[in-house]
């Protein structure tokens, strides 16, 4: 019996060897299966990231290289906008070619800070130049026209009419042009109205010294200072100085104020009898005044163009002066014309 039993008891143990080998390969199984599963994921997992890099890449040079295509597109626009531009030339406006222009006429005849002024206004457009506008010049007969205004102004005031006089002394006579001191005495009395046409049209010094002497020197030249915005030196309320701003100022309010000044404007027009500014200028009217003592050469007015402007010269001690005024005027003008055109 007791063999028997041992014998029993071994095969049971047998038995559940066999099934502890079992479950024991059974779990080696699986966790192969679950291994080969893990590397089959993996290798997909980096089959898609591969993948995904490779579109990347694909993706970034197609994106690169349109980059590079719009580049090249903006580059070529570019450079046709800047061919473009540089083959549309610029036109200089009337001041700065009339710079130029005056900057030309400088240089070809010695002229300086010391010798010359010059001022172009264009009321319209209102462009301009000025060159060396603060430079004082002995003024000569440019003084002719703000005397004349003042009266203008007492006359149309009612403080004056063109019919009151003033007496002619010994001390205004002086030579010149003109008809005053032939045509009165020391004593007489003289219509303003004949002094006024005398003093602009022939530049009869007699006559202006008659005006100012109706005035005072120094009252004269305080209301002549009273046309412009300039501060001026002592001398200039003192002696017959100008400068190139003063004569644009006094031009200036005679243009912008020509109901006032018809007939100052019309004897102005007759001035000089075809020089200086006019000289060159046939078809259009001038309206100016020169000015010449001791070497000192102005001429300031209005040209009455399709497009009227402003201009004015001044010169000191500069050869052919007169001539050099009516260059400078025709030139101006065809710069003007050609605007126009």
């Amino acid at each position: 019996m007791e063999k028997g039993k041992h014998a029993m008891d071994k095969k049971e143990q047998i038995k559940q060897r066999a099934k502890k080998q079992i479950a024991q390969r059974l779990i080696i199984l699986v966790i192969c299966l679950i291994c080969i599963v893990i590397i089959i994921q993996t290798q997909n997992e980096n089959r898609e990231v591969s993948a995904s890099q490779d579109k990347s890449v694909e993706q970034q040079e197609a994106e690169n290289q349109e980059q590079e295509e719009n580049e090249g597109s903006n580059t070529d626009s570019s450079e046709k906008s800047e061919t473009e531009v540089e083959e549309e030339p610029v036109t200089p406006t009337e001041d700065e070619e009339i710079k130029t222009l005056i900057t030309e006429i400088k240089t070809a005849n010695n002229l300086t800070a010391d010798n010359f002024a010059f001022f172009y206004y264009n009321p319209q457009t209102q462009k301009y130049y000025f060159d060396n506008q603060d430079k004082y010049f002995k003024g000569a007969s440019t003084v002719k026209v703000p005397v004349a205004m003042i009266y203008y102004d007492k006359i149309r005031n009612g403080e004056l009419t063109e019919e009151s006089t003033l007496q002619y002394t010994s001390d205004d006579y002086e030579a010149g042009g003109g008809t005053t001191a032939s045509t009165y005495n020391v004593g007489n009395y003289i219509p303003i109205s004949f002094l006024l046409e005398q003093s602009i049209i022939n530049s009869d010094n007699t006559a202006v010294n008659i005006l100012i002497d109706g005035i005072g020197y120094r009252k004269s030249r305080e209301l002549m200072a009273q046309y412009s915005d300039e501060e001026f030196i002592d001398d200039f309320y003192t002696s017959n100085l100008t400068k190139a701003s003063f004569g644009f100022d006094i031009i200036n309010h005679i243009y912008q104020n020509q109901e006032n000044y018809q007939e100052l404007i019309g004897y102005m027009k007759q001035s000089s009898f075809g020089e200086y500014l006019k000289k060159y200028i046939t078809e259009y009217d001038v309206a100016h005044k020169y000015g010449s003592y001791a070497g000192n050469v102005h001429d300031y007015g209005i040209v009455f163009a399709d497009s009227p402007y402003l201009i004015g010269v001044y010169t000191q001690n500069v050869p052919n002066a007169d001539e050099l005024i009516a260059n400078i005027s025709r030139q101006v003008l065809d710069i003007k014309i050609d605007k126009n055109e």
